[in-house]
């Protein structure tokens, strides 16, 4: 049979070669984008978080390295035996620092002095969140322009997304150090609000 011929039976069945492969690649688009990899890549209570980027990476976040009105800064939860959490992008984790008042009171028991934890990926596509306005107290996402209020525990303030970004509680450790309380609040990711 000629490729014409098997080309004109297939499309009579309503499969082609072009609509199986795209078939197959929206169905694991769509499953890559809600599986945020098995639980132990993500962030879990008792974990210290570290420095996740620039020339101070694997130092310990510390209160004192995050001022009120500071800049969003990327960190990495890194469990007792000194192993950073790193095998998901799910485990992306940004910190904020807002005057302790403005922290919504549900959201209090999961901030320590005002330093808020949320998923770094956006809710809408996957993108990682890199925008803080501290003026507007809003977190940004630049591939779509979802904002996200960390302070009143990642809440959208304008879409496309519109699932909240899950919250990291916290906690204080020794020196002023920030350590993982729990799990993130919710799933990271894309999914349904």
């Amino acid at each position: 049979m000629d490729r014409a011929k098997r080309r004109a039976q297939s499309v009579e069945h309503g499969l082609d070669r072009r609509s199986v492969v795209l078939g197959v690649v929206a169905c694991c688009a769509a499953g890559g984008a809600a599986w945020a990899g098995p639980e132990e890549t993500l962030p879990q209570k008792g974990d210290r978080l570290v420095l996740g980027d620039g020339a101070k990476a694997g130092e310990p976040v510390t209160l004192d390295a995050l001022p009120v009105g500071g800049d969003l800064v990327e960190a990495v939860a890194v469990d007792p035996q000194g192993v950073r959490r790193e095998g998901s992008r799910f485990a992306k984790i940004i910190l904020v620092r807002v005057a302790p008042d403005q922290v919504a009171e549900d959201q209090r028991a999961h901030a320590v002095d005002g330093v808020v934890a949320l998923s770094a990926i956006c809710t809408h596509q996957g993108c990682t969140i890199s925008g803080w306005s501290h003026e507007t107290q809003r977190l940004s996402c630049f591939c779509h322009h979802s904002e996200f209020l960390p302070a009143q525990g990642g809440r959208v303030a304008k879409g496309p997304a519109r699932k909240r970004l899950p919250v990291l509680p916290l906690a204080k450790g020794e020196g002023g150090t920030l350590m993982v309380a729990g799990g993130f609040i919710g799933k990271p990711g894309p999914g349904p609000a």
